[in-house]
């Protein structure tokens, strides 16, 4: 019987055999060499195992990407929104401030002061911007009512004579050229800024002007310039008004048709030719004249 001390190896049939005893340092290898091989299988076991959780970890991930994508693209129209209000109130304020300076000036002008040193302010045009700027607000708090037409009762009316809307005034009131535009504009006498009520149409001196549409005269005289004018209501809440005429043809409460002649071009007034200023109001309120005209 051999030893079982050690590893026997058999050389022949014969049951030779011979003893080999491995040194501790092979032994040694040997096990590390198992150990590596266990724990590689292991590592592969595991990420076998765990790569489903992988998969869906990464997923969830592309997932809150994707809503923090959604999210920043709402924050970027949220900021935006909050600007054009910031803008807006900006814009309000500085309308604002400038009423109250209007205010301020308006009441030093009719104290007459203006400062030591300092040049009083333009009364007239305070009041002319005052004014409008009254009209605007009185024509944003005119409530606006909507209904139904009778056809029945449309029909009557227009059998009755000129319909109670008004006319339009859609007509030139003088053959010539704009040479200064509805809005504000600096004044060629006083040199600062104004607000310009209506149009200038340059004209021929004497040239006829007449009415833009059927109305009634309710002023034929001097305007607070001396120059002759006429104020036409054309109803539906439209006037016209005409400035430095050379002569006036019409009298106040006179009713006038569209293109009857009402008076001549002039330079009357303030005035550095011959031209003739032409306001469209509705509802009080200046409007552009060249809105109207074809």
């Amino acid at each position: 019987m051999p030893n079982s001390s050690g590893f026997e190896i058999f050389r022949d049939s014969g049951n030779l055999y011979r003893r080999v005893r491995p040194s501790r340092r092979a032994v040694l290898l040997a096990c590390a060499l198992l150990a590596l091989v266990a724990a590689g299988n292991a590592w592969w076991l595991e990420s076998i195992l765990t790569r489903p959780s992988l998969e869906e970890e990464l997923a969830d991930n592309l997932k809150s990407q994707a809503q923090r994508a959604k999210a920043l693209e709402r924050l970027s129209a949220s900021t935006g929104e909050i600007q054009e209000g910031v803008d807006a109130l900006r814009s309000g304020d500085a309308k604002l401030r400038e009423l109250i300076r209007l205010d301020k000036e308006a009441n030093r002008a009719a104290q007459g002061v203006g400062g030591d040193g300092e040049a009083k302010p333009d009364t007239q045009a305070l009041l002319t911007r005052m004014e409008v700027q009254a009209a605007y607000v009185r024509a944003l708090n005119h409530p606006a009512r909507l209904g139904t037409a009778d056809p029945v009762a449309l029909a009557g009316l227009v059998s009755r004579g000129p319909s109670p809307l008004g006319s339009t005034p859609d007509a030139w009131p003088a053959q010539g050229v704009i040479s200064s535009d509805f809005g504000l504009r600096l004044s060629p006498f006083a040199g600062q800024e104004e607000f310009h009520k209506g149009v200038d149409i340059m004209a021929q001196a004497g040239s006829p002007v007449r009415a833009p549409a059927p109305g009634t005269v309710t002023f034929a005289g001097e305007d607070a310039e001396g120059a002759p004018a006429v104020v036409l209501d054309h109803g539906g809440g439209y006037v016209t008004a005409y400035s430095h005429m050379q002569r006036l043809e019409v009298a106040q409460g006179e009713r006038v048709g569209r293109g009857q002649e009402i008076g001549a071009v002039g330079q009357a007034g303030r005035a550095t030719g011959p031209h003739l200023h032409y306001e469209v109001r509705l509802h009080g309120v200046p409007v552009d004249p060249k809105k109207y005209l074809p």
